[in-house]
């Protein structure tokens, strides 16, 4: 009998975190701080524009 050169195969692994909060399927979650993002925006737009406008 010949055998064969491929290696032994170990049984599937499961790729989740356990306790980790997953929204959906596929550990993807779509929502994102847009609010945060445009305060944290307005925020330093606030602070360097006197800055900069002093320093023209």
């Amino acid at each position: 009998m010949k055998s064969s050169r491929l290696p032994i195969q170990s049984a599937p692994v499961e790729r989740t975190i356990t306790g980790a909060a997953v929204s959906n399927g596929n550990g993807v979650d779509p929502s994102f701080d847009w609010g945060g993002l445009l305060k944290t925006v307005g925020n330093v737009a606030a602070t360097a524009l006197p800055a900069v406008l002093g320093a023209i």
